[in-house]
């Protein structure tokens, strides 16, 4: 259903350009549009702000173990949560992040329900085997906003815990438990959050990990990025 909220509004203009709308979203937000100015004028906002952010992409070629790699997640049925054992290889799990954060950076920016002055940083998080985004984060000098994008629920007696790794780091540091309704807010940026850096969401006991470590698996991760 189209929202008669107009904040509600722009961030459904915004996702169907961002392009994470289901398949019944996108074309319910398609038809809307050629009856609702106000949907149009939202999604002609958004195109203005977000077509440019592709510039930011650095072109590369892909490794010739793409197509394989392709091949087999198109077999695999059901995704499985990333072990524990995916925090030792950093380089891969920073490797398969970037760019992510660069596609979503003008919607991070203008959900937030309070602007965040600059410096502004902004993370797309993602399933590790998938390219659908899941949580947004924005930080600034303010502190940092996270919310999620879908209707990702941890299992009923666990709960999302948010971490961060700075860059060249080797551990993570928890930055919270996630609330029950998507959403996680800090008043002060951390350290460990800057340009670089990347955060994950762990699936933890209610309370958060008791080791000060991901206790268990990784479910979503994105690359920060400054914008």
């Amino acid at each position: 259903m189209i929202p008669d909220n107009s904040q509600e509004l722009r961030i459904l203009a915004g996702e169907y350009v961002l392009g994470v709308l289901d398949a019944h979203e996108a074309d319910e937000v398609a038809a809307a549009l050629a009856v609702n100015a106000e949907l149009r004028r939202a999604v002609v906002f958004w195109e203005r702000r977000l077509h440019p952010l592709s510039s930011l992409a650095i072109s590369a070629e892909p490794p010739s173990s793409t197509w394989l790699a392709i091949e087999a997640r198109i077999r695999t049925k059901t995704a499985k949560p990333v072990a524990k054992s995916f925090w030792i290889n950093l380089a891969l799990w920073r490797w398969s992040t970037a760019g992510f954060a660069a596609a979503a950076a003008a919607l991070a920016l203008w959900i937030a329900i309070t602007p965040v002055p600059g410096p502004n940083l902004v993370a797309i998080l993602h399933p590790p085997q998938q390219d659908q985004a899941s949580w947004i984060a924005t930080a600034g000098r303010s502190g940092l906003v996270l919310r999620a994008v879908t209707t990702a629920t941890p299992p009923s007696d666990r709960a999302f815990e948010l971490w961060a790794i700075a860059p060249g780091a080797t551990q993570p540091r928890s930055l919270g438990v996630i609330s029950p309704n998507g959403e996680l807010r800090l008043s002060r940026l951390p350290a460990d959050l800057r340009d670089g850096a990347t955060l994950a969401i762990s699936i933890e006991p209610i309370g958060g990990s008791p080791t000060q470590l991901p206790s268990g698996p990784v479910v979503y991760i994105g690359s920060v990025k400054a914008v």
